[in-house]
């Protein structure tokens, strides 16, 4: 009987002690989870800062010159134009940075929608193009060409559609300091899908990086202005339209070809 009573405590304290070993475990992985979560929301403010005050400060200063009346009368018009597009540029850089951080807060509680109805693609393609052209060195050509009528038009949500290739078409330019960036529309590249596609000549990318570039905050030079969102947010909106967004690891040649593949339903 005594045996018995004392394997019975025995059994009982083996399995008390695995669940307190098994619990112990279980908040230490939580424990090292919550801090490497905030170990990367620390990492992710200060860059977030650093990206928000750069193109603040220029906006700040270049936008203290031109209202200053003593300083201004010592500018060219040259000069004059110049600063003003310093200002829109990086008022444009953080309009984007804002929107960025707003669609990955909306993407991840589940309030990112979209608004389906004619999308002309051409014109999308047009749109993106003169939204970034400026942003272009001289020494970097940048234009469009396209498989399909000037009036064709797909079941799309266009803000999105453009969306995407705007943020292919700016990393494109913060990569490319000589030679062009194309942007290119087809529909014989992948059957049953648009496919746009945005060539440049400049750095490319490592084949072994293709899928961690569209990561979320994944840049592969960290000094590059940008949060390293906008080629994650390029494949959740390409996902959700029920396409793909992706690098051409076959690309040949020197520079990257990013594709953003659109099934083809035509608009009424």
């Amino acid at each position: 009987m005594f045996s018995a009573v004392s394997l019975t405590i025995i059994v009982i304290l083996a399995i008390a002690c695995g669940v307190l070993f098994y619990l112990y475990k279980k908040e230490s992985v939580q424990c090292k989870k919550l801090k490497t979560g905030v170990s990367i929301q620390k990492s992710y403010l200060q860059n977030m800062s650093h990206e928000i005050r750069t193109p603040l400060n220029a906006i700040c200063g270049f936008s203290q010159i031109l209202c200053n009346p003593e300083m201004k009368g010592l500018l060219s018009d040259e000069e004059i134009a110049e600063y003003g597009v310093i200002i829109q540029s990086n008022t444009d850089m953080l309009s984007t940075l804002v929107g960025d951080i707003l669609d990955i807060g909306d993407m991840e509680s589940g309030k990112y929608r979209l608004s389906m109805g004619n999308c002309n693609v051409n014109d999308v393609c047009r749109k993106a193009i003169s939204t970034v052209i400026y942003r272009c060195p001289d020494s970097v050509k940048m234009y469009m060409t396209s498989d399909v009528a000037d009036d064709y038009i797909i079941h799309s949500d266009a803000k999105r559609v453009e969306q995407v290739i705007i943020n292919y078409l700016t990393n494109a330019v913060k990569h490319t300091m000589e030679g062009e960036i194309h942007l290119h529309v087809s529909l014989s590249e992948n059957a049953g899908m648009v496919t746009f596609s945005v060539t440049d000549t400049g750095e490319g990318v490592p084949a072994d990086k293709a899928d961690i570039i569209f990561g979320r905050f994944e840049k592969l030079e960290t000094f590059k202005q940008g949060t390293g969102l906008g080629l994650a947010i390029c494949r959740s909106i390409a996902e959700q339209l029920g396409g793909e967004a992706k690098l051409d690891i076959n690309h040949q040649g020197k520079g990257a070809r990013f594709l953003f593949t659109h099934p083809v339903k035509q608009g009424s």
